[in-house]
């Protein structure tokens, strides 16, 4: 077991921590109350989760997740000059079919979804070491991201960086705005399965361009949504050199799962047992890290109310104690973010990633 926890006794940092988190989540709650239902009626909602169930998913959930058997041809639609090298965005026709015959023309009914993006920071060298980020939910900006993953700094360190971006993100995102948060939706639990479907298969994707492209080992480093796909993956296939979660989801039944779901009939005991069977079929506590635990890194807040850190605990004492830091405070609010920054850059010095000298110029200002 290999566990930081910091050792203070108050418990004023996860209140405060988790107390900003709670305004946050009482945005959707009022947000929820003028929300129309769903379109939908009982028979067509149980059609579309018993496939999950007919198929042998819920009991096997690894049979749901397909990847690519041929690599997508890619594009290089922009290059722009950054400091010694360029960021380039790069895009691919999305090879993810949804699995469910029921939702599959409700899926691809969105034309945007149908090209995949990376952003690549790069020095224009083959054989460089890369950072690949996997961004929040409603998040992906690459300039928001750049910030957010200190994006300038990896790369004056040496490393390429590049930006995965999630399926209904970013270009990827719907027109209409009302359906911007379409990739999680807890009354429509299939839809959202299909999504993570197609974000791992994506991301499949994303390894062989990065390796066409002549990009060295690749490691992952995913924040909340980012941090649950980059454990998922990493569960599921081996490519990732390294994985790094921070503040990572878990397990979508909480804070807002299925039970939240405004839908136009009375939902009985049964039906809801569906839908959160279906809501958590793809959730990395299903699985076991197919990437060494030596190899991981979870990096938590103890008053997470986004991202519950006694779900995190629970994965990490599943998968047998990869290395965990627990923070001070919650989601957005963290007391003690140095803790955070030395964790990420030893780790990644221990991957082989960065240099001594290199971590010495860096921790000082790592937040």
């Amino acid at each position: 077991m290999s566990l930081d926890v910091d050792p203070g006794d108050s418990a004023l940092p996860e209140l405060l921590g988790g107390a900003v988190d709670e305004a946050f989540l009482a945005l959707p709650r009022v947000a929820g109350l003028f929300r129309k239902p769903r379109p939908v009626d009982r028979r067509t909602l149980e059609k579309e989760l018993d496939y999950y169930f007919e198929q042998g998913f819920i009991e096997n959930p690894r049979l749901f997740f397909t990847f690519p058997h041929t690599l997508p041809s890619h594009e290089i639609l922009e290059t722009k000059p950054f400091p010694s090298g360029m960021r380039q965005v790069i895009g691919f026709a999305s090879p993810y079919a949804p699995r469910n015959p029921l939702v599959a023309g409700r899926f691809s009914s969105f034309p945007e979804n149908r090209t995949g993006y990376l952003v690549r920071w790069t020095h224009g060298r083959e054989g460089v070491k890369t950072v690949l980020c996997l961004h929040g939910y409603l998040l992906g900006h690459p300039g928001q991201a750049q910030r957010m993953f200190r994006i300038d700094k990896l790369f004056g360190m040496g490393l390429d960086v590049a930006l995965f971006i999630t399926p209904f993100h970013w270009r990827r995102r719907p027109a209409r705005r009302s359906l911007r948060g379409i990739f999680l939706q807890p009354g429509d639990p299939a839809m959202t399965c299909e999504c993570f479907g197609q974000a791992v298969s994506d991301l499949a994707a994303s390894f062989g361009i990065l390796e066409r492209l002549g990009s060295g080992p690749v490691g992952v480093i995913g924040a909340s949504l980012g941090g649950y796909l980059a454990g998922l993956f990493s569960c599921l296939q081996d490519t990732p050199d390294f994985t790094a979660m921070m503040v990572p989801a878990v397990d979508f039944s909480t804070p807002a799962g299925p039970e939240t779901a405004k839908l136009p009939f009375p939902v009985d005991t049964s039906l809801l047992e569906k839908m959160r069977r279906v809501y958590t079929l793809h959730s990395p506590l299903n699985f076991l890290p197919r990437v060494p635990i030596s190899r991981i890194l979870v990096v938590a807040s103890r008053g997470d109310r986004l991202c519950p850190f006694d779900k995190t605990r629970l994965l990490c004492g599943r998968w047998g104690w990869p290395e965990l830091h627990a923070l001070r405070g919650g989601h957005w609010l963290v007391f003690d973010s140095r803790r955070r920054g030395r964790a990420w850059y030893s780790f990644l010095r221990r991957m082989g990633f960065l240099h001594t000298e290199d971590l010495k110029n860096t921790l000082p200002s790592c937040t």
